[in-house]
């Protein structure tokens, strides 16, 4: 993970959700049968069948006037470590898989925590394939998490074209949270980009970010939305 893979190459390859924040709430519930991703995505060897690349594309030249998470990390000389899943000294965090999807195995980013794709039946169909990624890191230094949430927003408020369709405070999982959709220019490509920026701190003391990035072409604003109402219920043990 470069200087902060969390706030400034998170919005992953062609990323567009056309699906306010009301899928992306604090601690709702979902009917959705969901599997659990620290049973399943982890062990998974198999890539799953999807069209779209889960690398993050360079938005460097989307550097905008608006502060974020890396901008934060940067000034305040703070060391961040990236976190795989099954670390035994870092939260575990529980993040059901939704019915129709799953984990991206092989494709799923080196730095990610996590990542899943859409494979339901008409997934075929699409030229872009709906997906979430999970980041987790730790922070050391001197981190202060209201500062993370003020800045949770600015990077995807700097995209091309950026227009916010919803921002807000949340939690998840009882712990603060910030989330926000926008609609962006992606070479060409009407765009919507959901994320939801996650701050735990430990009994210890110790402070991990978790992000949660949603993408999908507009056409399946509906699986991505359902699906981000499902991701919503995930739990957290710090």
């Amino acid at each position: 993970m470069n200087l902060s893979k969390i706030g400034s190459a998170t919005a992953v390859a062609a990323m567009a959700l056309a699906v306010t924040l009301a899928g992306c709430g604090g601690d709702s519930s979902s009917d959705s049968s969901a599997s659990s991703a620290t049973s399943s995505a982890a062990a998974s060897t198999s890539s799953a069948s999807t069209s779209a690349s889960l690398e993050p594309r360079d938005i460097d030249d989307a550097a905008g006037t608006n502060f974020t998470i890396a901008d934060y990390i940067k000034d305040n000389n703070i060391t961040e470590t990236p976190i795989k899943m099954g670390d035994p000294d870092a939260p575990t965090i529980d993040l059901p898989i939704p019915q129709g999807w799953s984990p991206a195995g092989e494709d799923t980013p080196d730095y990610a925590y996590a990542a899943i794709v859409y494979t339901g039946d008409d997934a075929s169909g699409s030229d872009y394939t709906p997906n979430f990624v999970a980041l987790l890191s730790r922070l050391e230094g001197n981190v202060d998490a209201d500062a993370l949430i003020d800045a949770a927003g600015g990077e995807l408020k700097n995209l091309p074209s950026a227009e916010i369709v919803d921002e807000r405070e949340a939690t998840l999982s009882g712990f603060p949270a910030y989330e926000i959709a926008a609609t962006y220019d992606l070479e060409g490509t009407a765009a919507l980009s959901a994320q939801k920026t996650v701050i735990i701190t430990t009994p210890s003391g110790e402070t991990y970010i978790l992000q949660l990035n949603g993408t999908s072409d507009q056409a399946q604003a509906d699986i991505l939305g359902d699906a981000a109402n499902t991701i919503d219920t995930a739990t957290i043990e710090p």
